[in-house]
């Protein structure tokens, strides 16, 4: 077996208020709305989003974390924080390697953005 690709499904209590951050902020594309269940897409990168009242797992909001990795990170969180993302943690070149920041969305999903340090 070969895994081909993940979609990760964030929890979140609003899921309209939360699409428009993730699309207005964050930059995601809405994919597929079905009710209180949404897909979005960012390059090939994919996350779901589903509110409580949803028909399949529940499990409680605010308790997911992404990582994403990138290319343009420095121009992606001067682009994020100046539309008012959620900071977290700032951008910063990390002993582990990474230049990262992190965002939280308003039910405190957490999203990490980073690039290898050469």
């Amino acid at each position: 077996m070969k895994i081909l690709s993940t979609t990760p499904v964030s929890h979140v209590s609003d899921i309209k208020k939360t699409t428009a951050y993730y699309t207005n902020i964050l930059g995601f594309s809405v994919d597929f709305e079905h009710g209180d269940y949404v897909g979005l897409t960012y390059g090939d990168a994919w996350i779901h989003l589903s509110e409580p009242k949803h028909n399949g797992i529940k499990k409680p909001a605010g308790k997911a974390l992404f990582c994403f990795y990138c290319d343009d990170l420095n121009a992606y969180y001067h682009e994020v924080t100046a539309k008012g993302a959620i900071l977290e943690f700032d951008i910063g070149d990390r002993s582990y390697g990474l230049r990262d920041f992190s965002v939280n969305d308003e039910d405190g999903n957490t999203l990490i953005f980073g690039m290898h340090l050469v």
